[in-house]
């Protein structure tokens, strides 16, 4: 995980605001702090919820969060290791004033859109469980998503009906092997539209 989509433990989260652990336990029994809870029964906090908090109750806010926050976010949804690694270092050293965010799975990525609000999500239409199409189709049904930017990427042939959804849903495809550089700067202007 990286910057706004990093998750903090109870731990973590009071040692930032120089409480117990199980104060911070309290404050999202108490609904106060959003949290989800992992399979293992931890409780995890999402950056930009307890940025949210923090403000909310009138707490320091470490600068590093504060940074993070500011940076429009780009999501890089693809199941493929290598490609979400290449993607976030051409982003880190072509557009270094977005923040990168990246998971391997369609419906981490719906969950992500709820607590990031990306410009822009560069969306791969394989995937195991639920694929590019069906995600993309969540996104633009919903009030909220609809007018995220999305560009797709692909490794195979679209078939017909995935071709004329996007090419009227999307705002650029690339077929692989593609250009990172050529990627980024679609997806810089695409944010920026």
């Amino acid at each position: 995980m990286q910057d706004q989509d990093r998750e903090f433990s109870t731990f973590e989260v009071g040692k930032i605001c120089n409480v117990a652990h199980t104060t911070v336990i309290s404050w999202i029994d108490r609904k106060e702090l959003p949290a989800h809870v992992t399979p293992g029964g931890h409780r995890r906090v999402y950056q930009n919820d307890f940025i949210l908090f923090l403000e909310k109750y009138h707490m320091r806010i470490p600068p590093e969060l504060l940074e993070a926050k500011k940076k429009p976010v780009i999501l890089i949804v693809d199941d493929d290791e290598e490609i979400l690694h290449m993607l976030s270092k051409a982003f880190k050293e072509h557009a270094p004033e977005f923040t990168v965010c990246t998971t391997q799975n369609g419906m981490k990525a719906l969950m992500i859109v709820g607590h990031e609000s990306p410009k822009v999500i560069i969306l791969d239409v394989v995937m195991p469980n639920m694929d590019g199409l069906e995600v993309c189709k969540i996104l633009k049904d919903k009030a909220s998503s609809k007018n995220i930017k999305v560009l797709v990427i692909t490794g195979k042939r679209l078939t017909e009906r995935q071709r004329k959804y996007f090419l009227e849903n999307v705002d650029g495809i690339f077929h692989k092997p593609f250009s990172a550089v050529k990627l980024v700067e679609r997806a810089v202007q695409a944010a920026k539209e």
